[in-house]
């Protein structure tokens, strides 16, 4: 008899293995009646119906039941795979320790024992950027710091290990969303334009620069609306704009009707982020149309478990409401926890992914 996995339910389960959902990988493993074969839930194999479909806690009970693992996800291979993720964990946390020091990818490579090539290549897919430019964020948090602190342009980037101002001012990764003089500055120099819009959940403003999108917020007033966005460039020029922004406002506008087709992911963005709010939001944008996830497994993902508050946080301080989806974070037990424009805003977010994912299921 399996075990299936505990204080989940078979319909979160299935509905797991229907998304391909990769952040239940290692979490359970389901089994094929028609056919013998266990798979892990991101299997990319035809889907079965429902009622052929078995869960197991483990890959060791569903072959002890009798089934074979899957040739094309390997899912017997899962603890290699776990192992992995622990190793690039390690990375990070090794580089957070060591903001000021010249971490190598030999000297990364050397202290995980692996090749240089395989890490460079595993901790890329992983992370989504390379052992290099995740250091080089973690050079920008304290240059911003610094910067925040009051200290000179040229302080903050030695404070930061860099010998030359260039550094701050031409990383290619344009992590502070502005030069440095104007993040320091209140946003002086920026031109921003912003579009506000009717939406089911009452008004809505976007605003962006030539880089990408800013600023999302929700509100039942558009004076409160100006009011918040100039409060957090109180330097730039502000500017309406009801043309230059329409396609990045009529896309969030149809995610908001439920078009489950109408992914905000592409859309570009200019925001400042910290290294470790750049770690959140990069987890909030992958959890996929419909699901939720705790605060406390975004903690463990960004390699930082007891940093469940702080995750909350920099939930609470995401400037691009929808596009990094912190709506889609919950409780460990389910409950709604906290949101920036209001629970019942929440809720309904929710509701709607929930009904759209239902609708096309039913239509398919």
């Amino acid at each position: 008899m399996q075990s299936e996995p505990a204080q989940v339910s078979r319909d979160d389960l299935w509905h797991a293995v229907q998304q391909r959902d990769r952040r239940y990988d290692g979490k359970f493993v389901f089994g094929v009646l028609s056919t013998g074969v266990f798979c892990i839930p991101s299997c990319p194999s035809k889907r079965a119906r429902k009622e052929n479909v078995v869960f197991f806690s483990r890959p060791d009970e569903a072959e002890a039941a009798g089934f074979r693992a899957c040739l094309r996800c390997s899912p017997s291979d899962e603890e290699a795979r776990l192992q992995q993720k622990r190793r690039i964990e390690e990375a990070c946390a090794f580089m957070d320790r060591n903001p000021d020091g010249k971490v190598t990818l030999r000297v990364l490579s050397e202290r995980l024992g692996i090749s240089p090539f395989h890490l460079q290549r595993t901790f890329k897919r992983a992370v989504g950027i390379t052992p290099r430019q995740y250091a080089e964020k973690g050079k920008l948090d304290r240059a911003r710091l610094l910067l925040k602190r009051g200290e000179s342009v040229r302080r903050s980037t030695y404070g930061a290990g860099h010998n030359s101002v260039s550094w701050l001012y031409s990383n290619p990764d344009g992590v502070l969303g502005m030069h440095p003089s104007n993040y320091k500055e209140g946003g002086a120099g920026m031109r921003i334009s912003y579009h506000i819009a009717e939406c089911r959940l009452g008004r809505l403003l976007v605003a962006g620069t030539d880089k990408g999108i800013c600023t999302v917020s929700l509100g039942d007033s558009d004076e409160k609306l100006r009011v918040r966005l100039k409060d957090e460039y109180p330097k730039a020029e502000i500017a309406s704009d009801d043309v230059g922004l329409t396609r990045w406002v009529s896309r969030i506008l149809h995610y908001l009707e439920g078009s489950r087709a109408e992914e905000l992911n592409g859309l570009p963005l200019d925001i400042r982020a910290t290294s470790f709010q750049y770690r959140v939001w990069r987890e909030l944008r992958s959890i996929p149309f419909g699901s939720t996830i705790s605060y406390s497994e975004i903690a463990r993902r960004v390699g930082s478990p007891r940093a469940i508050r702080a995750v909350a946080n920099v939930c609470a301080a995401n400037p691009v409401a929808l596009v990094i989806p912190c709506h889609r974070v919950v409780r460990k037990w389910g409950e709604l926890g906290g949101y920036q424009w209001g629970l019942e805003r929440k809720q309904s977010l929710l509701e709607k992914e929930a009904q759209a994912i239902e609708d096309s299921l039913s239509n398919g």
